[in-house]
């Protein structure tokens, strides 16, 4: 009877951070992969945009490791998460009122560079893009301290994000095209009321999550060094820096890609591309993050991760070569199912590799300069490259150059990777990690 009952118990904390994930991931989705064509709409070029995307990233650049490293001193990661959304809520109020602008034609660079309300655009949107990255290294830190000796099954809770992404995206793409009907121009309103109503129910949830933070365990600075000296943190860095930089094309640009293959191929296809181009975040998170990330935890105790990401890099290759040959938008969709290894394993790999080499008490630190290195550097960069590629070369031709720029990453890594399995004797890492874990499990036992 006893294990009858243990069986089917609920753990109440990990119960809550699913739903946590949920609400916070699909209050993003009605407006951050639809930015690109919102500031398309209002005349802004390939440049600009490619130039927002990377401005609007140097506040969070500053504000993740911050924001880690101030939690994990002062142990106020809960007051701190609930901060960020509240604040979140309230930028999304000044989005609603900020006027929506339309035009048919492209606006001179220089004159967009002059506009107010372009600076009060980007001003916002840099706010917002803060307090989502932040909240990110939150709920990350908080979810792998609940988790504890398990962190292979982060991919299991995060899964539940995508679900709430992949439902959002394309509720709003319908909501917005039905909006939309009649005129020369997408509404975009009824997505950020969306978002408004899931980060307000988002608080209220983050509210009732219980925060478990080791207040007994000093980081030592040698801890930290030898992480930073370790060859193999120093490749990871890079390679999810390389991580990012890819990510950068399918997170910013994807539906400006599908506009293109819409007004050069199928003109048909205009009328519902929001509803088309939600769906492609359906397919992305149903059909690609939510299988892999559940299989992460399966994955990940049974291979490495520097390989789980050459597999990633290599699938990024197919993704865009496959992108340079597609002249039908609804083709895209198939496509969409090797998000689950650009972006699912491979961002549950980086989570769970993360927490193995940080020192008990500095995990918000370190969870904060990788989510920095991936979204403050990776993505600012690759949005900016990107921007100028879709400017001077189009979207179709740049997508072509990019697949062999990830398979030449991906055969790179391979043979860095064997060179330093080869050569690297450092397993200091792994013998502290296995004596901190020993310590966390103590620490665990007596709660």
């Amino acid at each position: 009877m006893k294990f009858s009952m243990h069986a089917f118990q609920i753990d109440k904390k990990l119960l809550l951070m699913k739903v946590h994930f949920f609400l916070a991931i699909a209050g993003s989705a009605p407006i951050i992969p639809f930015l690109s064509t919102i500031l398309k709409q209002r005349g802004y070029s390939s440049v600009i945009v490619g130039l927002v995307f990377t401005l609007y990233a140097i506040p969070a650049l500053l504000v993740r490791p911050v924001i880690g490293a101030i939690t994990d001193k002062y142990k106020c990661r809960k007051v701190a998460l609930l901060s960020i959304i509240f604040t979140n809520s309230l930028v999304l109020c000044v989005l609603l009122l900020l006027p929506g602008t339309h035009v048919k034609t492209e606006i001179d660079d220089v004159d967009v560079l002059k506009s107010p309300l372009f600076w009060l655009f980007f001003t916002t949107l840099a706010v917002l893009n803060s307090g989502i990255m932040a909240r990110s290294v939150m709920e990350t830190t908080i979810c792998i301290a609940a988790l504890g000796e398990n962190t292979h099954k982060f991919g299991e809770q995060r899964v539940w994000g995508s679900i709430g992404w992949g439902t959002t995206s394309f509720v709003c793409g319908a909501i917005v095209d039905w909006f939309s009907r009649g005129q020369d121009y997408k509404n975009y309103t009824p997505g950020i009321i969306m978002a408004l109503v899931m980060t307000i129910l988002d608080l209220y949830v983050a509210s009732r999550i219980e925060v478990v933070q080791n207040s007994d365990k000093k980081t030592e600075a040698g801890d930290m060094k030898q992480v930073f000296t370790n060859i193999r943190v120093l490749s990871f860095i890079f390679w999810i820096l390389a991580f990012g930089f890819l990510s950068a094309f399918v997170w910013n640009y994807l539906f400006w890609y599908l506009e293109d293959l819409s007004r050069l191929y199928h003109p048909e296809t205009i009328s519902y591309i929001k509803t088309l181009e939600g769906l492609t975040q359906t397919i992305q998170c149903f059909g690609g993050e939510i299988p892999f990330f559940f299989l992460s935890s399966y994955i990940l105790k049974r291979v490495d991760g520097m390989k789980v990401f050459s597999l990633m890099f290599f699938g990024f290759a197919v993704r865009f070569f496959l992108y340079s040959i597609i002249k039908n938008p609804f083709w895209v969709l198939p496509v969409e199912l090797l998000n689950g290894i650009t972006f699912a394993l491979a961002y549950a790999a980086a989570t769970s590799y993360t927490a193995e080499i940080t020192p008990v008490g500095a995990e918000g630190t370190l969870q904060g300069i990788v989510a920095t290195a991936f979204l403050g550097i990776g993505i600012p960069t690759g949005s900016l490259v990107c921007g100028f590629m879709f400017d001077h070369f189009g979207s179709i031709t740049s997508y072509a150059i990019v697949s062999g720029v990830s398979f030449s990453i991906c055969i790179i890594q391979i043979i860095v990777n064997q060179l330093i399995n080869r050569y690297s004797k450092d397993t200091n890492l792994k013998k502290n990690r296995t004596v901190d874990r020993n310590a966390v499990g103590d620490v665990n036992d007596n709660l």
